[in-house]
């Protein structure tokens, strides 16, 4: 997959999710001015968590929510990779707009992108690949959404999987479960991974505290 269509693909997300542009650029902005790529994700996850004491707007509060989740999904993969990140969110932005001002483009381009034929000569350069999603190791922190919670498990999405391939779980206490909702967004560090005979992989994870931006 090429920077282009990591960009289509995140900015359709977005459009589809109907995040406004103007606080997507502030990301941006965000990110530029650290130059470093787990800064997007610090930065998005504080808001979320924060946010309602500067901004009022609950709307806004779920454009970053929608945001911190679509970018995790697209841009995790590239967080070894600052240029390229960058690279891609900003053109993803530049969808975005061009979707919001003209809706039906991002479904006729992915109309086009299933019905064009392959061939040598559109070939992706292999050198603007992204690499398969991996699975986070152990010790690693990242930010996942819940999914489902009872009470003995919350079951979150693993950024880049499906639920059928891959799925984090963290171990309900009386401490944690006020914690998690349905839908929200938490930071969580990788306790163990562990594969179910059906071929389903669990990552183990354990609540982590959350950076300051």
């Amino acid at each position: 997959m090429t920077i282009l269509m990591t960009a289509e693909a995140l900015a359709a997300d977005l459009a589809g999710a109907q995040v406004d542009p103007n606080e997507a650029q502030k990301a941006l902005a965000y990110l530029r001015s650290k130059g470093e790529s787990k800064a997007l994700f610090t930065y998005l996850q504080a808001v979320v968590n924060n946010g309602s004491a500067v901004i009022r707007s609950t709307r806004t509060i779920d454009y970053y929510r929608d945001l911190l989740v679509s970018c995790q999904r697209h841009l995790r993969p590239l967080q070894n990779d600052y240029e390229q990140m960058l690279a891609t969110f900003a053109w993803s932005l530049r969808l975005l707009r061009y979707y919001r001002a003209v809706p039906w483009a991002s479904q006729e381009k992915a109309t086009q992108q299933r019905e064009q034929p392959v061939s040598l000569a559109n070939k992706p350069d292999p050198s603007l690949r992204l690499a398969e999603p991996v699975l986070p190791a152990v010790g690693e922190t990242f930010h996942a959404k819940v999914l489902e919670l009872d009470d003995d498990v919350v079951m979150l999405e693993l950024p880049g999987f499906s639920e059928a391939q891959a799925v984090g779980l963290i171990k309900m206490s009386v401490a944690n479960r006020p914690k998690y909702r349905i839908g929200n967004v938490a930071r969580v560090a990788v306790l163990g991974v562990r594969t179910l005979k059906s071929g389903r992989i669990v990552v183990d994870l354990n609540p982590a505290p959350q950076k300051k931006v």
